[in-house]
């Protein structure tokens, strides 16, 4: 049921597109031509000699209107030069007049009545194969007589027949808007098509296509390029005059490597296979050995070789027919059934294949629309088609890009839901681990606190109180020794505090610690700290610090006789940090022995890895701590 319901839309999208394609083609072909156009059947030419006059004597002839649609005459002996003459009789109270004639290869001259309206310049021998575009003259009223006038047209040709177009003498107002209607149609508008499709190619170039793209990219690029150099040459002229050979040799070779390409396109970007495409490599380089063998043939046997030609132009119509066939058929069921959003690109190639088939079959059956007889076809569809199969290239690219980006959006949306779930993830996990991180840090701040106090205030107190056991401890040394244990375990604190607060708050906690035990003894102080606000030793390092700070301010307060004492610390980011105690005592003792606060305040400081120097003499005693910035805390 599917299968079958596939196939109908496909083949409504066919009938469709052909509904659209044959009623602009009516459009077209009714908007080229002035209203009440109607050429007689026959109409008289003569030979013209090199000055464009008509040959004196010489015996008038025929040409009869074709269906192409021109008035045809052979070239015989009379030359490549023959003036057509047109009578006619200016209809009653028609002032305004015109003379239309559509695209007519080497049109020369045009006379009313054997005056110039139309000089002998060459109009359209640099044509391209297009043969140029549609004229109008006003036919000025003092030149016009009663009763029949006479037009003649001078043509000259290159080819091997004299072609004159379909005329008109009506109204200038619709011989100007039909002038107008074919300048739109085989200049303007090719003229854009071109444009549009060089814009497409180069986008399609600088665009970077998934790699299973790149061979049906490659091969659109290579048909948009081929008609637009066909467009170009059946619509502009050439930089220099061309013979007609070289010419038709051109016609057909872009009109054959159109076809080549776009079956080309249809099995890379429809069929998704390129298994026949050598194939079509080697049939176009037979199709150009031959049109080089009957280019060249043709500059010797002249226009005996037009029938060769000719089969080329069947032969073309015959390859355009079964690539029609095949063709609109993959497209159409391509619009109805894929979904990959290239509707447009392959409506605008089923237009572009109609319009070179019908060119294509014009040339060997001159066509008529269909349910219009009269109208004959006298444009190149294809040349306009080319600006359809540009805008829909450029229209499936932007389609494609606006796909792209909704994707991306979608995309980005999926990754910042899945970033804010795992970031969720790692917060909670984050968490779980600073929990259990602060757990091991107070599990190791307490073990260091249990260690310190150990260390310090055990030991005095243990110290203490042996001594007391043993009746040797006065109360003054009771008293000194509960002193100093209370010290410790101020230091103690006071190094916790940093752990957080940093060294430079360490020591001015510590002077304000020490400040009322100093001064109450009638000592000053001098306290000064220069440290930076971000070094931080860490706790047990900090502990060390003041300890030796402590030792070193209680034995200037205790042994020194001092009236001043001062506390100097400096330090920068990168360190050292340096501490100055000293005092104005009377110094140490000559030939003094190192007891156990000096010993343990040297060795605290080669712990921090720093160094202690003492300098005593009459005038005072001074200490001199330096110790570097380094994380010292597994040094002690």
């Amino acid at each position: 049921m599917a299968i079958w319901l596939n196939r109908a839309k496909a083949g409504f999208a066919l009938l469709a597109v052909l509904a659209a394609f044959w009623g602009a083609l009516y459009l077209g072909e009714r908007a080229v031509r002035p209203d009440g156009m109607a050429p007689p059947p026959m109409l008289d030419y003569v030979p013209a000699d090199a000055a464009g006059d008509p040959v004196p004597g010489a015996m008038h002839k025929q040409a009869a209107f074709q269906p192409n649609p021109i008035y045809r005459a052979p070239v015989g002996e009379e030359g490549p030069r023959v003036v057509f003459l047109i009578p006619f009789t200016p209809p009653p109270g028609q002032d305004d007049l015109a003379f239309f004639i559509g695209a007519t290869p080497g049109l020369q001259e045009i006379k009313l009545n054997g005056t110039v309206i139309q000089p002998n310049i060459p109009l359209d021998t640099l044509r391209g194969a297009a043969d140029g575009t549609a004229h109008y003259y006003p036919i000025p009223t003092a030149l016009l007589r009663a009763g029949e006038n006479r037009v003649t047209v001078l043509i000259e040709t290159q080819s091997s027949i004299h072609a004159l177009a379909p005329f008109h003498i009506g109204p200038a107002v619709e011989a100007a808007r039909a002038a107008g209607a074919v300048d739109i149609i085989t200049r303007i508008t090719p003229t854009i098509a071109i444009s549009v499709l060089v814009f497409a190619t180069l986008l399609c170039l600088v665009t970077n296509w998934p790699a299973e793209d790149r061979a049906r990219i490659r091969s659109l690029m290579g048909l948009m390029g081929v008609w637009a150099a066909r467009t170009y040459f059946i619509s502009f002229q050439t930089p220099f005059e061309v013979p007609f050979l070289i010419t038709a040799f051109l016609y057909y070779l872009l009109g054959f490597s159109v076809v080549i390409a776009f079956a080309r396109h249809l099995l890379a970007g429809e069929t998704g296979t390129e298994r026949w495409q050598h194939w079509l490599g080697w049939l176009w380089a037979a199709l150009l050995l031959y049109l080089t063998v009957v280019t060249a043939a043709g500059f010797m046997v002249g226009p005996a070789i037009m029938p060769w030609f000719e089969y080329l132009a069947m032969g073309n119509a015959g390859m355009l027919l079964v690539l029609a066939l095949g063709g609109l058929a993959v497209l159409a069921w391509g619009v109805a059934v894929r979904r990959d959003g290239r509707w447009l690109e392959r409506i605008a190639l089923m237009f572009c294949l109609l319009a070179l088939s019908v060119d294509a079959a014009d040339t060997v059956f001159d066509l008529a629309l269909p349910f219009a007889e009269k109208l004959a076809l006298t444009f190149y569809a294809a040349a306009p088609a080319g600006l359809l199969l540009g805008l829909g290239v450029v229209a499936s690219i932007a389609r494609e890009a606006s796909e792209a980006r909704r994707t991306v959006v979608r995309s980005n949306e999926i990754l910042a839901a899945q970033l804010t779930e795992q970031t969720a993830k790692l917060e909670r996990s984050y968490d779980a681990q600073k929990q259990m991180l602060q757990r091991e840090v107070m599990l190791v701040e307490r073990q260091r606190i249990v260690r310190d106090m150990h260390d310090g205030i055990g030991g005095q107190l243990l110290g203490l109180m042996m001594q007391v056991r043993s009746g040797g401890a006065s109360p003054v040394e009771v008293e000194q020794g509960l002193q100093a244990s209370i010290a410790d375990l101020r230091l103690i604190v006071d190094s916790m505090d940093s752990a957080e607060d940093g060294l430079a708050k360490t020591l001015r906690s510590f002077e304000h610690r020490v400040r009322p035990q100093i001064e109450a003894a009638g000592i000053a102080l001098d306290f000064v700290s220069e440290v930076d606000e971000a070094i931080d030793l860490g706790p047990r390092p900090t502990l060390q610090v003041l300890r030796i700070l402590q030792e070193a301010v209680t034995n200037a307060l205790r042994h020194s006789g001092a009236r001043r004492i001062a506390v100097r610390g400096s330090a920068s980011a990168l360190g050292p940090i340096r501490i100055v105690i000293e005092d104005d005592g009377n110094g140490l003792p000559e030939g003094y022995r190192r007891g156990r606060g000096l010993t343990s305040m040297e060795t605290r400081a080669r712990n921090l890895g720093g160094v202690l120097a003492i300098d005593s003499g009459p005038d005072g005693t001074r200490l001199t701590l330096e110790v570097p910035v380094v994380d010292t805390d597994a040094a002690d």
